[in-house]
């Protein structure tokens, strides 16, 4: 296969903490890999060391000739809020090209689901999932033979996703690497898994569900192995041990050299022992036990409203939640999920009685996980704010924090200062801590690495708490709720399944694109019009730079034969 990028045995450390030991992978062309790892592992860092932002301790990094990169940023730098998305995704260009390139920029939004108005909009006007995309389309117009993705799918919205899984299955060309904690989207991209793991790559030809299958029944191969390996060694000590003995009892020192070889040969089997993955997981231990009651939550006649501004979202007539229900909330970015879910946090703070619309059972432990963890902002250390935010004693926080690999070292360390993963970690340490029956979690797994994801979805599809969930993550959903509520036309409804909503997501973006797509006619028109632009830039270049000649070596034959082609041009522009 044709490789783009090599990385051969690279090593490379961030401070104390080694990231990568020899460590080897390939790009192909048109490969689709999804990069796959527990949050800290170096992902990341890796996407750095690809593009040269960072360089490798030792190793090398290989890649083809004239090879083009383009690595999406994960956020929109403050000087293009106030720019159009066109104008952001063109500004990628060289300046000699910007102009004649519009069109381009355009085509690119138009097949990531903007329409003609969306992309001349403000980028601050947009929501998270928009502002991605149009990040998306500014790394795809300078045409990269390899396409770096560093959690696309992060605040995109279930229709936002589906746009972007399309765009990448049908329409991009180029190799691309994804890192994502999204399996849904991984298993329909991705024809290669890259697992980083133990400071190494695992890579299988497969999608993700395949590639980790793989890899556990290589991990159980190794475990069996190693049980072996380490039964023959205790073998083999207790024979060396037996063996000198008997030589120093009996002064023989035939059977002393033959102890002193059978060691020699456990020090080599410990060497080359099999090695066995020590794994990371989001540790949880949720409650077990539904509340004994006919209901948790109940909602009548009440109208979901922007507080500040005092808009209407939507009406809710009557919903009522029992114990151990698992509710999932669906609806498109801004229609107004978060805002209820917020709603409902303050009146539980609020006694829960002041709105007589809005009520909980009396017995309700409310545990609340907002989508920004603004509660997670505190120059607190980690241990302050688990004191603060539980009920548990000392002994119970340290076990905790230890229990999830966190170094006492580390107990100290500001909440403010946290990765996104890391303060997603602490929160569910004190659901752990708190065992809340009633569970509000808006877009909880942003920032949870995959194997975090698998343990919360387990922790949560066993523990007896009601749940009220969303999230854009489909899988995540698909496997944990048993209820599914929709805002629709203006209304909360109830749906017996997902399907249709996706479904009706997925047929607006296709008919979007049908209407919106420039025509065949116009995108040759517009191909025509960059090459005579190009030939127009190349002979007024020329011209230029032959008039600045003394006139003694000036070619007036050649500069009247370029006038009179530039006029011509001009006038073919349309």
């Amino acid at each position: 296969m044709n490789a783009l990028i090599q990385l051969i045995n690279i090593s490379f450390a961030h401070g104390e903490k080694q990231l990568f030991d020899q460590l080897s992978l390939v790009i192909n062309a048109k490969q689709k890999i999804g990069l796959v790892g527990h949050n800290g592992c170096g992902k990341s860092t890796l996407f750095s060391l690809i593009t040269n932002s960072l360089q490798v301790d030792s190793g090398e990094v290989r890649k083809a000739r004239h090879v083009k990169i383009g690595h999406v940023d994960q956020f929109v730098p403050e000087k293009f809020m106030n720019s159009s998305a066109v104008d952001m995704v063109v500004s990628a260009l060289p300046t000699e090209e910007q102009t004649c390139s519009r069109w381009r920029a355009e085509s690119h939004l138009m097949s990531l689901g903007f329409n003609h108005t969306q992309m001349n909009q403000t980028i601050q006007s947009m929501s998270g999932g928009q502002q991605n995309l149009v990040l998306i389309a500014r790394a795809l117009i300078n045409e990269p033979d390899v396409l770096l993705m560093d959690e696309p799918g992060n605040h995109m919205d279930i229709k936002a996703m589906l746009t972007l899984e399309s765009y990448l299955k049908n329409e991009c060309k180029c190799a691309v690497m994804m890192i994502s904690h999204d399996a849904q989207l991984l298993d329909s991209i991705c024809d290669k898994t890259v697992f980083i793991r133990d400071q190494k790559s695992y890579e299988f030809e497969l999608a993700y569900s395949n590639a980790k299958a793989a890899l556990e029944k290589m991990d159980q191969d190794a475990e069996k192995r190693r049980l072996i390996e380490e039964k023959e060694i205790d073998r083999l000590q207790k024979t060396a041990k037996r063996l000198a003995v008997w030589g120093h009892q009996y002064d023989n020192e035939d059977l002393s050299r033959k102890s002193k070889s059978i060691l020699k040969r456990v020090e080599k089997l410990e060497a080359d022992k099999t090695f066995v993955t020590q794994g990371s997981a989001l540790k949880l231990t949720l409650n077990d036990q539904s509340l004994a009651a006919k209901q948790v939550l109940a909602i009548d006649d009440f109208t979901v409203m922007i507080p500040t501004i005092k808009k209407a979202l939507y009406e809710i007539e009557a919903i009522s939640i029992k114990p151990g229900d698992r509710v999932a909330l669906l609806g498109e970015n801004g229609c107004g999920k978060s805002t209820l879910l917020n709603i409902l946090q303050q009146q539980f703070a609020k006694e829960r009685s002041l709105d007589e619309k809005i009520r909980f059972n009396p017995r309700t432990e409310l545990g609340f996980y907002e989508q920004e963890l603004e509660q997670l902002q505190s120059k607190e250390s980690r241990l302050d704010w688990l004191r603060r935010n539980t009920h548990a004693n000392e002994e119970e926080l340290k076990r905790t924090l230890i229990n999830a690999g966190i170094r006492f070292r580390e107990f100290d360390r500001e909440v403010k200062s946290l990765s996104g993963g890391e303060k997603a970690r602490l929160m569910f340490m004190s659901f752990s801590l708190n065992q809340p029956n009633l569970l509000i979690l808006d877009e909880p797994t942003n920032h949870i690495d995959l194997q975090g994801k698998e343990e919360l979805t387990e922790q949560l599809m066993t523990s007896g708490a009601t749940l009220l969930i969303t999230s854009h993550d489909r899988q995540f959903l698909n496997n944990i709720a048993t209820r599914w509520f929709c805002i629709q036309d203006k209304k909360l409804i109830e749906l017996p399944e997902p399907d249709e909503f996706y479904e009706q997501l997925l047929l607006r973006a296709n008919n979007h694109l049908d209407l919106e797509q420039p025509n065949e006619v116009e995108i040759m028109e517009a191909a025509k019009n960059e090459d005579i632009l190009i030939r127009i830039e190349l002979l007024e270049k020329k011209l230029a730079e032959d008039q600045k000649r003394k006139p003694k070596f000036q070619k007036p034959k050649l500069q009247q034969e370029w006038k009179v082609e530039l006029e011509e041009l001009w006038n073919q522009i349309k």
